[in-house]
């Protein structure tokens, strides 16, 4: 009989001995059946739970979607059931309950980027050429009186030379120019600049017979100057008019020459690309056989793109492009280098937005300047 009581004893030691070797060295509220790869044992809810929040994550993929940090938790988790084992089973809980809610908080969700808005556009400079058009660039070299807007008599040839072409060709628009040197104050040169401007435009109107629709006048006063401001040469050079007509004609064998002629060359390259197609050779000849027939004509090939891609990368591309319309004009016209530059200016200059395939394309340009030096 005292063997038996004895035997029974002995098991109930035994099964408090396992049961504690299950749950810990620690007192705990509660215990659960572990998953299969712990064996299928007992362990602290906690515990089970963290295992649990690891599985959820696998089945949702997020130990693909970010493995580093998937797998960085999955080790927490171990070391908590080493540091249960090791008879801290507080701690071992404290441990899981944090990565418990690093789990579920892995991988989140992107936010949605959205472009930045472009800036407004600046008004289009009213030398930038236009597809099928040119722009026929004269600077007038006229004089005033002091704080005055009247035309000189001695200036009426001058102002001519766009009054004649505009007869020449009546389709043509003209936005006349007034800009002043940086002497006086800003608003006041503002004002007479466009008084200025606003003169020649009477003029023109009076005396040569244009049609009043045709003309705009616009003053800048000192904000554009063209020379140096600290000298008398340079602030003559920047007290002046320009005309800048816009005009859908054949420059082939144009007379009289402008002082610059701008022109926008409509030709497409690949993506990543700065070789020219021969569908392109008709419209780059133009500028060829002008530069033939006037041997003094040097010319400004400018590249401009679209803001796809980085603007350093933008900036290079342009360049290259711009660089392989010079190339084209020397091996295929003869064109003499020493009279061609190239600059790239990039996605710089839009002239519109970016945001529909077809204002890409209109920045996506080519512009040829054609510098035509007139002695007088």
């Amino acid at each position: 009989m005292q063997a038996i009581t004895a035997k029974r004893v002995l098991i109930v030691v035994m099964a408090v001995f396992s049961l504690s070797s299950m749950v810990g060295c620690t007192r705990i509220l509660g215990i659960e059946k572990s998953s299969a790869a712990r064996n299928g044992d007992y362990y602290p809810t906690c515990l089970v739970k963290a295992d649990q929040a690891l599985d959820e994550a696998r089945m949702a993929g997020k130990d693909k979607e970010c493995p580093d940090e998937f797998n960085a938790l999955k080790d927490t988790v171990d070391r908590a059931y080493k540091v249960h084992l090791g008879c801290n089973t507080e701690g071992a809980c404290k441990m899981a309950n944090d990565a418990i809610g690093r789990i579920r908080a892995l991988c989140p969700a992107k936010a949605e980027t959205k472009p930045a808005p472009e800036a407004p556009l600046e008004p289009v400079p009213a030398a930038e050429p236009t597809p099928e058009t040119a722009k026929y660039c004269i600077t007038l070299n006229i004089l005033f009186d002091i704080d005055k807007a009247v035309i000189r008599d001695e200036y009426r040839d001058e102002v001519g030379r766009v009054g004649t072409f505009m007869q020449k060709f009546p389709a043509t628009t003209a936005v006349i120019e007034g800009h002043t040197d940086d002497v006086g104050a800003d608003e006041h040169n503002m004002v007479l600049s466009r008084k200025r401007a606003e003169s020649v435009v009477n003029y023109l109107v009076d005396n040569f017979g244009i049609d009043r629709s045709r003309l705009s006048a616009k003053g800048y006063g000192k904000t554009r100057p063209i020379a140096d401001n600290r000298t008398e040469e340079g602030r003559q050079k920047n007290r002046r008019i320009e005309a800048i007509i816009d005009c859908a004609v054949d420059i082939k064998g144009l007379k009289p020459l402008p002082d610059k002629l701008c022109l926008n060359l409509k030709v497409q390259f690949d993506t990543d690309k700065a070789d020219i197609k021969p569908a392109f050779n008709d419209e780059i000849a133009r500028v060829a056989d002008f530069m033939k027939e006037n041997p003094t004509v040097t010319a400004l090939v400018e590249g401009h793109t679209d803001n796809v891609g980085t603007a350093d990368y933008n900036m290079k591309l342009s360049q290259r492009r711009a660089e392989s319309v010079v190339d084209y004009l020397v091996e295929k016209f003869g064109i003499e280098r020493s009279r061609l530059s190239a600059k790239g200016y990039g996605e710089t200059r839009r002239i519109a937005y970016n945001t529909t395939p077809e204002g890409r394309a209109q920045n996506r340009r080519v512009n040829a300047i054609l510098d035509c030096v007139i002695k007088k």
